[in-house]
This record gives C-alpha cells, structure tokens and sequence, in this order.
C-alpha cells in the first residue's frame, strides 16, 4: 500500500528538523587533526557529537584557513563551532565573546629546529628566522618580530613549514605537541633530521569555541563535551596526544 504523500511529506520534514546540519570549522589541516582522506580527531568530533544528539544534529568538518577563519568571526549572524583553540588565540580570555566548552585535551607548543635551538625566553632566540604559519598570532614574540630582532618568514601550512625548516630556509617553528607526536609516529620523514627543545614554547588547553547565535547547540555543544571528558573510548583517541599524559 503506497503512503499518501502528504504524510512523506511531513515525515522528510519532520527528519529534516531533526538533523539540523551544524558545520565545524577547523583551521588544523595537519594530523592528528585532519588527513588527506578526512579522518582524524576534528571527523572523530563531529561523529561523537552527531551519535550523541540522537537525530537532532548532523555534524561536518569543514576546513578554513585562519584568515578566512576571522572573517568568518566577524558576520555577526555567523553559526557554527571551532574546536581545538583557546580563548586566547581569539581575544576571549574572558569568555565573554564566545560560548566555550570544558578542555578537550592538553597541548603545548613545541620549538623545533635543525640545529639543537634551545629555548628559554622569546629573548633566547634572538637573531634567528622563525618559520610561522599565515594568519597565525605568536603575541609573545610580536614586540621582537616588529623590532626586527627574530625574523618571520611565513608558509601556507605546517607540512611546506618543516619542509622550510628541513631545508634550513628558517631557524625555528613553532608545533603542536600533539602533531609533532603524530609525526614522529606515522611519517618520520617528516621530521628527519630535526630536533625538540627542551622547554616547549607554552601549554595550553584546546577547547571549542562555539557561536553564540545558537544558544540550544551551545548548550548541547557545552554538555556533550563535558560527557566525552568521561567517555574511555573518546579518551583513548585524546589519551596518545595529551600533553599531561607523556
């Protein structure tokens, strides 16, 4: 017996509410965020975020590079969330801005080099050409960058970074613990021939920056990772990048 139309109707509608599609945007094109074929932890996200709204919310990773990022930020009717930043790197320190999760995990930002740099103070590293990212802040080292006492000579990503660095084209860069442990692990090639300083550059806790235009995603955002922060089988994909766990 066929169904009358108006009841498939009002069931795809019924569906279409129920799965209100809600992109998340990431500036991490690099692992164990994002790989070539769309896996990683942002996909690993948007699947646990999807699972555990029951129907209610599709999630997907859409990848933005930073500048685009800000002008995202700046449509003031904007939706969505960017997970894996902190209120720092955004101008939100007092989370007023931005609605903000609980920590997803912890980081740091290593120094790496080719040539043993060790790192103490942005003053240590002084005369020497840091090879950063396009759009990226590094607010500690804006004074000495503008002096012109450490140079910047900027790529589009990480991966044409090392390869800047490998080549000995820049001195230094800055990279997540968690890539940087990715690396080593799954393509040494990558990071032959270069070395970590002792003394990471800063930690930091990574979080999700949610918009504030959606105030019911921002309350299940806000509650689901607060659940996943208790989930063993979620813990296990954070647990091998966690800055506190080496």
């Amino acid at each position: 017996m066929q169904m009358p139309s108006f009841i498939v109707a009002m069931l795809l509608s019924s569906f279409a509410i129920a799965s209100e599609q809600i992109v998340i945007y990431s500036q991490y094109d690099y692992p164990p965020f994002w790989y070539p074929d769309g896996r990683g932890l942002s996909q690993d996200l948007a699947k646990a975020l999807t699972e555990h709204s029951k129907g209610l919310y599709r999630f997907e990773v859409q990848i933005l590079p930073r500048k685009r990022l800000d002008k995202l930020l700046e449509e003031p009717n904007w939706q969505g969330l960017i997970p894996w930043v902190s209120p720092v790197w955004f101008r939100d320190e007092s989370k007023s801005r931005y609605v903000w999760t609980s920590p997803l995990m912890q980081d740091a930002d290593l120094v790496i080099s080719s040539h043993s740099v060790q790192f103490d103070t942005p003053e240590s590293l002084q005369g020497l050409t840091l090879g950063g990212i396009l759009g990226h802040r590094y607010a500690e080292f804006e004074a000495l960058i503008n002096a012109g006492k450490i140079l910047r000579d900027d790529a589009p990503n990480q991966e044409m970074n090392f390869k800047k660095l490998q080549a000995k084209r820049v001195d230094f860069l800055f990279a997540p613990h968690s890539s940087w442990i990715e690396l080593k692990l799954n393509n040494p090639a990558t990071v032959q021939g270069l070395l970590s300083a002792n003394k990471p550059r800063n930690r930091y806790e990574r979080l999700v920056l949610i918009s504030p235009n959606n105030p019911a995603l921002s309350k299940y955002v806000v509650k689901t990772v607060d659940q996943l922060s208790k989930d063993p089988v979620w813990q296990a994909k954070i647990h091998p990048y966690n800055y506190q766990s080496k």
